[in-house]
Formats: structure tokens, sequence, C-alpha cells
């Protein structure tokens, strides 16, 4: 121990915790998120990590667009995406399309957002039994 009370960890012990990380399916073992474009926006729910963009980039009202998603872990699916305005009580007036594009790359076409305000971004992942939503605030000028 330290004067600080903290324990000294010496490269056997690290190798020891970083092995017992990965053997549990710990941060040593995750699947990390690529470095993406200065546009991408990221949402994470324990194990689950997802980054976005959109195509265009620049999202405007009435203006169609695309998702480019990169979901971790690679063996999670994208099931759908979607989007609410919270403050108006309503929803895209579309419904996307998703599509995979491989090695955890997904695909969501068909989005438009109707209205300027506060957009809740939605998207439903399935990883192995479980499902959950990966939800993220956007803002339409």
């Amino acid at each position: 121990m330290t004067k600080t009370g903290r324990m000294k960890v010496g490269p056997s012990m690290a190798a020891c915790v970083l092995s017992m990380l990965a053997a549990t399916g710990g941060p040593a073992h995750a699947c990390p998120l690529p470095i993406e474009p200065a546009g991408a926006r990221q949402i994470g729910l324990g194990p689950l990590q997802l980054s976005w963009r959109a195509e265009p980039e620049a999202l405007a009202v009435g203006r169609p667009f695309a998702l480019l998603l990169h979901l971790c872990p690679a063996a999670a699916r994208v099931l759908r995406v979607d989007a609410t305005m919270p403050e108006h009580r309503h929803g895209m007036n579309y419904r996307p399309s998703v599509k995979p594009l491989g090695d955890g790359r997904w695909r969501a076409e068909g989005l438009l957002w109707h209205m300027a305000g506060r957009w809740e971004l939605a998207i439903e992942v399935e990883n192995g039994s479980e499902r959950t939503w990966l939800r993220q605030s956007v803002q339409l000028p």
C-alpha cells in the first residue's frame, strides 16, 4: 500500500486483471468503435455501443436522409430505427428501412424529420436474447 491507501499493482497483477476482464466479457474483450468522421455521434448502454452519422450530414426540415450505424458487439442486430418529438407527442410520418452492411455496420434509409425542434432518435437493438432501445436527443434547427 502507498501512503494514500492505494494498492501498488505490478505487471503480473495487471496481466491477471486484464485476463479476468477478457474472460468475463469486460472492457478488454469489448468491440471498439472505430474513429468516425467529425459528424458521428455515439450512444452507449451497458455492453452496447453505437455510433451513427447522417447522410447528408447536415439535417434539415423536410429533407430525406439516411443513417450509417456501427454497432458493438458486431453480433448484435439493429431491428428498427424510429424518431419522435416528445414535446409534440408525435413521430415521423415515414417508417425507415434497415439493412445490414456486415461487420456490425447498418444503414437506415427513408428518414425524414418534418418539423424543427427536438427529436428523439430511437434505435431498437437485439443482443443475444435481449432487446433494448438506444436513444439520443437531436435538435433540428
